[in-house]
């Protein structure tokens, strides 16, 4: 009997208790990895929505959760400078609640570009550049390749490379890691998903800041 009363208590102080946040709003700046669930492979911005999950817990400043691992999250290839696209966020769905940038087409330029942001193409290029919400800043190919894909550049150093978050064409594979940094803050929405299905796929309609 008395191993079983000391049995409990180590039992109870073994589980993790999660401090779980409902924010409004998730601030410019938070880092938040992703696992594609499939591949992507895009070579125009026709609105397609890519998904995928939040590979790690994402935290306040007090460390509290605001987006739980395993979350899931939109993708689209959005155009970018002279015909090129980017894979940038869409909207991530945590706790119940959708989160989306909060931002109006006054806020963008003609080119696509946020002012302020881009008009240092060597700043542009590091954080990926074509990023509405959450520019890539990392990127670990899935599918058992490993391979690193460079945010700076696009795409996969080495020869033959096949893997590009930005370009001409986006292709990374199913179960890659992409970790985005918010260009601009995500807040909740009380409107559900905008998009359609066409096809067996799931599209959203563009807004006018993401038209070129």
């Amino acid at each position: 009997m008395k191993r079983i009363l000391w049995t409990i208590p180590a039992i109870i102080l073994g589980l993790q208790f999660t401090d779980v946040a409902l924010a409004d709003v998730v601030p410019a700046g938070t880092e938040i990895t992703v696992r594609t669930d499939s591949g992507i492979d895009s070579r125009n911005a026709d609105g397609r929505i890519y998904t995928g999950v939040v590979d790690r817990d994402v935290l306040d400043r007090d460390g509290r959760v605001v987006i739980q691992r395993g979350s899931p999250v939109e993708m689209i290839a959005r155009r970018w400078g002279q015909g090129e696209l980017s894979l940038d966020m869409e909207s991530i769905v945590a706790n119940g609640r959708r989160y989306e940038v909060d931002a109006s087409p006054e806020e963008f330029n003609g080119n696509g570009r946020r002012d302020g942001v881009g008009k240092n193409e060597r700043t542009a290029k590091y954080v990926g550049g074509g990023a509405v919400i959450g520019s890539i800043i990392g990127a670990i190919a899935g599918g058992g390749k490993g391979a690193a894909i460079g945010a700076a550049a696009g795409a996969a150093s080495g020869a033959g490379a096949q893997y590009a978050t930005r370009g001409r064409e986006v292709h990374i594979p199913s179960e890659s890691l992409l970790t985005f940094r918010l260009d601009r803050s995500i807040h909740v929405v009380d409107s559900g998903d905008p998009g359609y299905n066409r096809d067996g796929y799931h599209y959203h309609r563009y807004r006018d800041y993401d038209r070129p």
